[in-house]
């Protein structure tokens, strides 16, 4: 860059005086092979007008970094050393559901999962910590999916 920088600088008082609309073909051409090397060099340069800012997923960025601290802080309680943890309710119709299909995914791929349920007073704060209310939902270290997942949805994510 400083290169890219110190070669701008120093044709500074050559370019200033140079027609840049009445350039010979062979000067474009010139030109265009110099903007080049210097476009691969440092790419970063060329960087927001090939791939232009996501602002929609800037503001999103701040809470998402947010809500992975907060399931970091309670990784103990939550996760308990497993990978993945469900989230289960009283009067919840997909529950059952959700618990069965999460206990054959585990049997298959020989890992643990920590089952809480809700109308336990301990499973119920950090649900509420969570921000979540709704069962059936699950939480992983790096993701919280609410509401039931099909089985190859879980699958996925459990995976070996």
């Amino acid at each position: 860059m400083r290169l890219a920088l110190a070669c701008c600088v120093a044709a500074f008082p050559v370019a200033a005086q140079t027609d840049f609309g009445a350039l010979t073909h062979a000067e474009r051409r010139a030109l265009g092979e110099e903007v080049r090397a210097v476009l691969l060099a440092e790419p970063e340069l060329a960087a927001p007008a090939v791939a232009p800012r996501n602002y929609a997923a800037e503001a999103y960025q701040e809470k998402a970094q947010a809500d992975l601290a907060l399931i970091a802080s309670l990784t103990d309680q939550v996760l308990a050393g497993a990978p993945i943890a469900l989230f289960t309710g009283d009067d919840c119709a997909d529950c059952d559901l959700a618990l069965a299909e999460l206990e054959a995914i585990t049997d298959t791929y020989g890992i643990s999962f920590t089952h809480h349920m809700m109308y336990d007073p301990a499973s119920a704060a950090l649900a509420a910590q969570l921000g979540m209310t709704d069962p059936p939902f699950y939480v992983m270290a790096d993701r919280i999916l609410r509401g039931h997942m099909p089985d190859i949805v879980l699958r996925r994510y459990l995976a070996p």
